[in-house]
Formats: structure tokens, sequence, C-alpha cells
């Protein structure tokens, strides 16, 4: 305090030292301000990631649907936009858990869904597989398909439970080859090890994400791509899809990032507790 006191008379002769003194003040009044945001902001986070898990804990994916589902008739068909445009470009990647399918394209020309009871536009993110010898990822009526692909959307104007939705597809291992899934599946031997892409020859995502106006399962759930788990509305087409043996063991020769490879990648069924499970037809 001494060594302080002297420091202000010296600043009271000279106009320099006051600045120096001014400007040392105003660094270190600065510096406690923006320590103190860094520890707001940190705790804030870390609120939202305790809330998130709770939300996450209080409806796990996935489930069996049952044949006692709440049926209810939609006053609007869902409404799919721009599904039937081609993108600028098409990837696909390996993440070490699955294969993953991302678009480019101009804002304005993105995928999405509306209509139905959604209240909002959802728009394309990405689609995962899962897969595994008759262990889909979502049953019906204990019913186990080979494969499911799962589309994940986006309403930016919607937070919580409701920001994200999933379409999910299921398949059936039948003698035929599923055409429009060529497109993906003749390109996974590029990308065998975990963090390869390769850029696939544009098509429209409508050829592969079949729409749907009604007839569908809906309930809330989590989205898992291996690395990140979100909470999303489920869209589950109850129509079944068939997929051939050749087309399923391109999958499974896919690589996880300890070098093995992926013969199944589907978490375990969880309980639907107080949740609901609509049918909307």
């Amino acid at each position: 305090m001494n060594l302080f006191g002297q420091l202000m008379d010296l600043a009271e002769d000279s106009s320099i030292i006051m600045m120096l003194v001014s400007c040392t003040m105003a660094v270190a009044f600065i510096l406690n301000i923006r320590a103190g945001s860094t520890i707001f902001r940190n705790v804030v986070k870390a609120v939202e990631n305790m809330r998130l898990k709770s939300r996450l804990d209080r409806q796990p994916s996935p489930i069996n649907i049952a044949n006692e589902v709440i049926k209810r008739q939609l006053k609007l068909p869902l409404s799919w936009t721009n599904y039937k445009d081609l993108p600028m470009a098409v990837v696909l990647e390996n993440n070490g858990s699955t294969a993953i399918l991302r678009i480019y394209t101009a804002p304005n020309l993105l995928p999405h869904l509306s209509g139905a009871d959604l209240g909002g536009s959802y728009h394309f993110v990405e689609a995962i597989f899962k897969w595994g010898i008759l262990r889909s990822e979502h049953s019906i009526g204990r019913e186990r398909f080979c494969l499911e692909m799962q589309a994940l959307h986006r309403c930016p104007q919607k937070k919580g439970t409701s920001e994200y939705l999933t379409i999910s597809y299921l398949f059936v291992l039948t003698p035929f080859k599923n055409e429009p899934l060529t497109q993906i599946v003749d390109h996974l031997k590029w990308i065998l090890r975990p963090g390869s892409s390769i850029e696939l020859p544009p098509f429209d995502l409508g050829s592969l994400l079949r729409p749907f106006a009604g007839g569908h399962y809906i309930y809330h759930g989590t989205y898992d791509n291996g690395e990140v788990v979100l909470p999303t509305i489920w869209l589950i087409d109850s129509q079944i899809t068939g997929v051939n043996s050749h087309q399923m063991a391109q999958f499974e020769v896919l690589r996880r990032k300890d070098g093995s490879r992926i013969w199944s990648n589907v978490r375990e069924p969880q309980p639907l507790g107080s949740r609901t499970v609509l049918f909307h037809y």
C-alpha cells in the first residue's frame, strides 16, 4: 500500500506517470471483467450440459413400437420441399461409428420438412445408417430389421426437445437389390478407414429419402451418430423397404477407430417409460 501511495504521489507531478497508472488500472479492470465473464460462460455451459443430459436421460432411444399406440389423423400432410433438387455436392464419410451422408447446396435450396403438426420447418442436416443381423435400432411389434437409415433435420427457430427431428426408414432382408440405396452402397468400399470420405456423383435426396404424407410413428427420443447425442422428435415410416445380403455386406466391412470391423452399430432397446407413441395417418 505504501508503494501504491508513493506511485500516486509521483503521478500527481507527472502526466506521463498518471497516464501509465490509468492504463495499468484499466487493463487490470478489463482482465478481471473478462475472467469473470469466462467463469460465467463456463458455469452457464455446465448448467446447459446438465440440463441436456437430464433431458436425454428422460427420453432414451431406441424403443420397440408396440401395438398399443395412439392413432391420430393429420389435418395437414407432411410437406417435403427441395428434396427433388440436385445439390452441388454429396459427401459420404466414415466417422468410425457409422456412414454419414451430407449434402452441400445453396441455403435457399436446402431440403426441408414442414406441415402436419410440426409447427416449423426442419432442414436436412445429415443421414446415417445403423445395421446388424436382424438388429436395426427401432423395432415394430418386436420385429427387428437389418438396417435403419436415420435422417437428422433441424429447425433453427426451435430449441430444446423440438429443435431436432429425425426421419427413420427401416429395411428388411430380401433377395432383391434396393436400387436407390446403390447410390450409397457402391461407394462404401472407398471409405473403409475411419476418417475417410468421398464425394459422390450428385443425386437428389428425395430418391433416397422416400417422401410420405402420413402413416408414420412419432415419439420423443435421442439421436446418436457416434460423435454427438441430441434430443429429437422421431418420425418412423411404417412402410418397410427391402435390401439384399450383398448390399448389407458392404456396410459390415467398414472399420472402427480401433481397426475392427463394424459388424453392428445399433444401440440397445430402451424402455418407453411415461412417453407415448403416436401413429399419424
